[in-house]
């Protein structure tokens, strides 16, 4: 019954007043199953920081001195845990928006970012090039900033890692990656907003 609610909800695409609402393509069960290794991976590395502390035990001066250094270590393994969470319970929800103000890509929550219209250089749809990087990411406002062999550094608020990706690229240099479920009316929806810019400028 969940999984039919959902279904429908990214099926369709709704507009309120100026606002066009376009949600993400369903994600794959490897995207999902990616942040769950990741999950998994840093709880065992947790593990290990947890074992290397208690193995000092007997030796005060050495555990304290362990335990200042393993302190970031475990800052760093505890945020990437809760961030690939938030990330999985946010999927099913994102989406973007395209409203008066700008085009807002949202995960969930707080975790969105607005791209004004004017700040848009180009939107192409491609098929990104797979690298060493791009298969791990750095969770970042919402996002994962993953690395490209061909465009570099892209956030991506997209269940697609590197095929059918809509590439926007700003004035600034950023460079975003979404999956909308209807990619052909997003694309045509934002052209018509852009070609208005054009020309009331």
């Amino acid at each position: 019954m969940l999984n039919a609610c959902m279904s429908l909800m990214v099926a369709n695409n709704s507009q309120d007043d100026n606002v066009q609402v376009f949600y993400a393509d369903k994600q794959s069960r490897r995207y999902c199953a990616g942040r769950i290794a990741i999950v998994l991976v840093s709880l065992v590395m947790i593990a290990v920081l947890a074992s290397l502390v208690l193995t000092t035990l007997s030796d005060p001066p050495i555990r304290i001195m362990v335990t200042f250094l393993l302190i970031p270590a475990f800052a760093v393994f505890l945020y990437e845990i809760v961030s690939e969470l938030m990330v999985i319970h946010f999927l099913p929800r994102m989406r973007y928006e395209l409203r008066d103000d700008g085009l807002s890509l949202i995960l969930g929550g707080q975790w969105k970012t607005r791209i004004p219209y004017a700040s848009i250089d180009s939107v192409t749809r491609k098929n990104l090039r797979d690298d060493i990087f791009s298969s791990g990411g750095f969770p970042k406002a919402g996002a994962l900033d993953l690395i490209y062999a061909d465009e570099g550094t892209i956030s991506m608020y997209s269940t697609h890692l590197h095929k059918d990706v809509i590439l926007i690229k700003t004035k600034s240099g950023m460079k975003y990656g979404i999956s909308p479920m209807d990619p052909d009316g997003f694309l045509k929806a934002l052209g018509q907003i852009l070609d208005n810019q054009k020309t009331t400028c």
